[in-house]
Order: C-alpha cells, then sequence, then structure tokens
C-alpha cells in the first residue's frame, strides 16, 4: 500500500523493476553492468568456484545461486555484499554458523577447534571449492606450531589452489582474487617465513599487500583483509630488521579498521603495535598511550562477554540475510492464514503440498523459486534471493547509500544530508520514482530534518509513515505479529515508535517496540549476531524502557544486543550499548554496581573514542562525574 496526499491508503503499483525482482534479473543487471565496465570476462570471475555453463543458467533462472558463491564472486570484483538482502536457506546458515564457532575457538581453544573442524567435514562430505579453502586455512592455523615449513608451505599452497586455477604467484595483479583467496596467499607468505625464505615471502606479500589498491577496493573491501596484511608484514618486516616499516604497516592498518568502526583483528593489531612501538621507544608518545587504553578497553569487552581475545573473522557479513523458511512461516502466522489455505492458488489448486511446506518452514528443505515467489506474492510482498537495497543498476548508488548509512549511525547529519544530495544526481531519471529509492530518500531527509529542528516531532511521524507506504502495507502494523521485514523498514517502524515515545504515548511506542522485538530476536538466536536494523531497533527500545524506569529489563536487552553485536566485526553501536548499561546498573544500585558501571562507562568512552564519535565523547565527557566519581 501507499499513501495520497490526504493520508488515504491506496495499492502499492508493482514497479518494472519490482518485477524484476522477481526472477532475480535485477541483480545480475547490476552484476553485469559492473562487470562490464570493469571489462571483465565471466571466466575470470567465475573461475575455480563454479563452471561459466552454471553460472549462466543461474543468470537464467534455472538455478539459485548459493549464498557463499555470490558473496565469493561479488568480493572477487571489488563490491561488497552490504549493499544486498538476501533470502537464504536454514542449512547455508547453519554452515555460516558451524564455520563462525571453528572462527572463534581456532586461536585460543585449538582441540575444540579440532573437533569442530572434523565435525565440519564428516558432514560436508561433497564440499564445495570455497568450503574445501576455508577448512585448509583452519587446518594450517591448527597445525602451524606442529608441521614442518615445507608442511605448512604445501598446504597453504593447496588451500590457495582451491580457487585460484592460474599462476597467481609471479602475475597476481591481473587476477580476480576475493579477501578470503589473500588470507590463503599470506598463510604461503608466513610458512616461506618458517622455511626462511626471505625474498620469496617478500615478493609474494608485495603482490598481496598491492592487490587491493592496483584493483581500486573501495575502503569497506580493504577492511576485510588490511590487518591480516598487517600482522603477516609485521612479523616480514621485522625479520629483515625495518621495525619502522612493520610500526607503519600496522598504523595504517588501525586507520582503516577505526574509519570504518571495525573489530577484525584489531585486538592482535594493537598488541603488535604496542610491541613495536616499545621495541622503537615510542612507549611515552600520546598514541601509543592510547593504544594501550584501547587494547585494554577491547579486552574489558571481550572478557566480560565471553569473546575469545584472538579468533579469526570470515569474509563479509551474514547481517543482511534471512531464513527462507522464518519468513515464509512469519508472513503467514501475520496474516492468521493456515498451511493448507496458502498452499492454494486462486483457481482453488493446490500447487504445493502442506507436508512440503511444514519443511520449508521448519528449515529442512529450500522452496523452489518459483514456489518460494508465488508464496511471497500471495501474502503480499514482492521477494526474491537476492535484493538490492535500492532499485538500481549502480554501485555507485548502492556505495553512497551504505555511506549515508554509516553518517547517521556517526550522528554526522549533515554529512549524510551532502551525500544524500549528490546521490539525487546519480539516480537515473526512470529509477527516481521507484519505491525503495523513494523510501530511502524521503526517510532519511525526514531524519535530518527533525534533528535540525525544521519540522516538528508530528510532521516527522506523518513523513515517516508515508517513507514505509512506499514498500511496506500500513494495515500490518495493527496485525498481533508483523510480517517479514526488510531492513529498512524495521528501521522506520523503529524511528515511528521512537516518535511515539517523544510525543509520551508511551504504551504505542512499547507495542511497537515488542512487535520489532520479536521478529529480531528470532532471528539472533539461530545465528548468534545482529542485523544492523536489530542493533539499532533494540537500543532504541532501550532507552524506551530505561526512560520509564523498566531497568532490568532494559538491561537485559542491552547485554543481549551487546553480546550479538560483538559476534559481528561492526563496531558503530557498541559504545551507545555500553552507556545504556553503565546507566541501567546506576539507576538499579548505584553503590553494589558502582564498578560495573565505571568498567562499561570508561569502556564506553575509549570505544567511541575509537570510532571518532565526537558528539557522544563530549557527551561521555560531560557525565564523567556522575558515572566514574560518583557525583
Amino acid at each position: 500500500m501507499s499513501m495520497d496526499i490526504q493520508g488515504n491508503l491506496t495499492k502499492i503499483p508493482l514497479s518494472e523493476n519490482a518485477i524484476l525482482h522477481q526472477s532475480g534479473v535485477s541483480f545480475f543487471r547490476i552484476f553485469t553492468a559492473y562487470r562490464k565496465e570493469k571489462k571483465i570476462r565471466t571466466e575470470k570471475i567465475v573461475s575455480g568456484v563454479i563452471s561459466r555453463r552454471a553460472f549462466l543458467d543461474i543468470e537464467k533462472g534455472k538455478s539459485v545461486l548459493s549464498r557463499e558463491n555470490w558473496k565469493f564472486l561479488m568480493h572477487r570484483i571489488g563490491i561488497v555484499t552490504d549493499y544486498f538482502e538476501t533470502v537464504v536457506s536454514r542449512k547455508e546458515l547453519k554452515d555460516w554458523r558451524c564455520r563462525e564457532d571453528i572462527c572463534l575457538s581456532v586461536c585460543e581453544d585449538c582441540e575444540k577447534a579440532k573437533k569442530l573442524l572434523e565435525e565440519y567435514r564428516n558432514s560436508h562430505i561433497k564440499m564445495s571449492n570455497i568450503e574445501r579453502q576455508f577448512c585448509l586455512k583452519i587446518e594450517w592455523l591448527l597445525s602451524r606450531n606442529e608441521k614442518s615449513g615445507e608442511e605448512l608451505y604445501k598446504l597453504s599452497k593447496d588451500a590457495v589452489c582451491c580457487t585460484v586455477q592460474e599462476d597467481w604467484k609471479e602475475n597476481l595483479s591481473a587476477l580476480y582474487v576475493g579477501p578470503e583467496e589473500l588470507e590463503a596467499m599470506l598463510l604461503v607468505v608466513w610458512s616461506l617465513l618458517k622455511k626462511n625464505e626471505l625474498m620469496d615471502a617478500f615478493r609474494l606479500f608485495d603482490q598481496i599487500q598491492r592487490y587491493p589498491k592496483i584493483h581500486n577496493w573501495e575502503p569497506r573491501m580493504r577492511e576485510m583483509i588490511c590487518a591480516q596484511i598487517a600482522l603477516i608484514g609485521i612479523k616480514l618486516y621485522e625479520r629483515m630488521q625495518k621495525i619502522d616499516i612493520a610500526y607503519k604497516i600496522g598504523i595504517e592498518s588501525l586507520e582503516l579498521l577505526r574509519q570504518q568502526s571495525s573489530q577484525r583483528y584489531v585486538y592482535p593489531l594493537l598488541v603488535e603495535l604496542v610491541r613495536i612501538g616499545i621495541m622503537l621507544e615510542k612507549e611515552k608518545s600520546e598514541e601509543l598511550q592510547q593504544f594501550l587504553k584501547f587494547q585494554k578497553a577491547f579486552a574489558i569487552l571481550y572478557e566480560e562477554n565471553k569473546i575469545p581475545y584472538m579468533r579469526v573473522w570470515q569474509c563479509g557479513s551474514i547481517e543482511n540475510s534471512y531464513d527462507v523458511g522464518m519468513v515464509l512461516k512469519r508472513m503467514r502466522m501475520a496474516q492468521e492464514k493456515t498451511q493448507e489455505e496458502v498452499c492454494i492458488d486462486e483457481k482453488g489448486f493446490s500447487f504445493l503440498n502442506v507436508r512440503q511446506l511444514s519443511r520449508i518452514e521448519k528449515g529442512e528443505n529450500r522452496p523452489s523459486t518459483e514456489n518460494f515467489q508465488f508464496l511471497t506474492r500471495k501474502m503480499g510482498r514482492e521477494l526474491d534471493w537476492i535484493m538490492p537495497m535500492l532499485e538500481t543498476d549502480s554501485i555507485e548508488v548502492l556505495s553512497m547509500r551504505q555511506d549515508i548509512i554509516y553518517a547517521i549511525g556517526m550522528r554526522q547529519w549533515k554529512k549524510a544530508k551532502n551525500i544524500l544530495e549528490q546521490l539525487k544526481t546519480k539516480i537515473r531519471a526512470e529509477d527516481y520514482k521507484e519505491p525503495q529509492i523513494q523510501q530511502e530518500i524521503q526517510f532519511i531527509e525526514a531524519m535530518y530534518e527533525l534533528e535540525a529542528n525544521k519540522i516538528t516531532v508530528s510532521e516527522a511521524e506523518k513523513k515517516y509513515y508515508e517513507a514505509l507506504s512506499y514498500t511496506f502495507e500500513l494495515s500490518w502494523l495493527s496485525l498481533e505479529e508483523l510480517p517479514f521485514i526488510r531492513s529498512e523498514e524495521g528501521i522506520i517502524i523503529s524511528n515511528i515508535a521512537d516518535i511515539y515515545h517523544d510525543m509520551g504515548n508511551l504504551k504505542k511506542s512499547e507495542e511497537l517496540f515488542e512487535k520489532l522485538s520479536s521478529v529480531y530476536q528470532k532471528k539472533q538466536m539461530l545465528l548468534k549476531t545482529n542485523s544492523s536494523a536489530s542493533a539499532i531497533i533494540l537500543g532504541q527500545y532501550s532507552r524506551l524502557l530505561g526512560n520509564i524506569m523498566n531497568y532490568k529489563k532494559a538491561l537485559y536487552i542491552d547485554s543481549v544486543n551487546l553480546q550479538y553485536e560483538l559476534n559481528d566485526f561492526n563496531l558503530i553501536h557498541i559504545e551507545n550499548l555500553l552507556y545504556n548499561q553503565a546507566w541501567a546498573y546506576y539507576e538499579i544500585d548505584r553503590e553494589q554496581n558502582n564498578q560495573k558501571i565505571q568498567r562499561k562507562f570508561w569502556t564506553a568512552q575509549r570505544i567511541a573514542e575509537f570510532n571518532r564519535k565526537e558528539e557522544l565523547i563530549n557527551l561521555l565527557k560531560m557525565r564523567e562525574n556522575k558515572y566514574l566519581k560518583g557525583d
């Protein structure tokens, strides 16, 4: 549904791009346009992952591209997957979770990691090349102190060659590889160091280090590999007795992590920078003192949340992926329909067996593309397996949208507004009226105007509702359970609930937040990690609970939210969650919780400094007396 000028609901028109979403053509239009712009042959991208024939079948809609293959291919051409939302099978999500559990234990609990790796291999007899590469990289890390340099060298080469079938040691820049493959090559460098083949190690490392810049990877792509390059580079240059270069590489990597609000390998990187900095007699410098504070803050974070200080990170993120079974079940339950009812087409014929639907909702089966699209359409939504955040063929537009989202997360409102104005000039005229594009523009403009006091709270409420109505039937908000919600829709609904909070309608605000939290908490429990939408929504809900003095529930939500947020690389909401915890502990019992309050507040300050959130840094500075000194 959409909303007319008088505020009446009207039917959402099915646009050309919405129709394209039905068959996945919109994604492949983007992929193909980018590939042709960069003059990259299909064979170059898919080599070692899937055959060209199989890829062409996927383009034609004859089969579905798995999430792992899709992510891998996107990374090869330098595109982050954050620009898309995906609907995937339960098995794909569980496989990701299994790999994540291995990554969490590989550095600090080798025996557990070995057991998990063996279980993974036994349950994946027919592994893809990508899965095989992951397992060999983990095996290398687990055996790095047991095997000889020659054995490790062979193992690391085997890992690279799982997906890279051309000569990569002499002419790496001519190939298209992703950060996952560069990681395997860095293990080759490490193996060469163990063999004392210093010059061969340096030649390969130099190619790896230059690769992201040669291929014009944007900072969001480089963030996935920069720390690994720095950590191996520090080892290499220390062996070459070039300590100053080792320190410089580490500093450059840390700077990129801070720019991207990322914790990917940040703790080991800080440990190395402090160690090298002391060797360079920088221990009294302001810079090194700050690194020591950051190191302590991350140590507190990890210790209190029972997260290993040292871990392996999978490249990319799972945050914008949805379980197809959970999506279909939530849509059906929201409409209060039985499985029998949704399996009947318009003519009264059964197009899907009820038992099949039951297995799909339980995550045991994946529906065919035809059945998936029929079911979602019947229940009022136009969904596909891979959906761009906006209806556009332009990666530049999708990247600019992500820049806006990041600026808003940093509360840099003028910057967000400026990028939005630039984005408008990049959108093609025929795309400008597409529902998601209109929704994005209107929502961001309304947020900016409210923050700048250019509109009232009630005017913002109306604008938020209008933005939501471009893609979401407003009548669904009155349902007992909300249907499937896309990321941007969830954030808009959360802002509407926050508006009710500000207007004093606490009951309505809490009702909406409760409905939203029931949607996102189920996904949290399945993946044990957050989406950007869930972090924002649950953070706003916590603020409401604090203001109505339900501090214990607020503390519970913040604690769970923080735990899951730390399981993802993104740090952009961490300091707010820590501050919320300090606030809740203070209000519950400031004397009994004094030590917890101080640790939470101090750590919030340091993470805010790490992320360079100037507005929050100033706010926390003003409240030091209350939380650190008990005044």
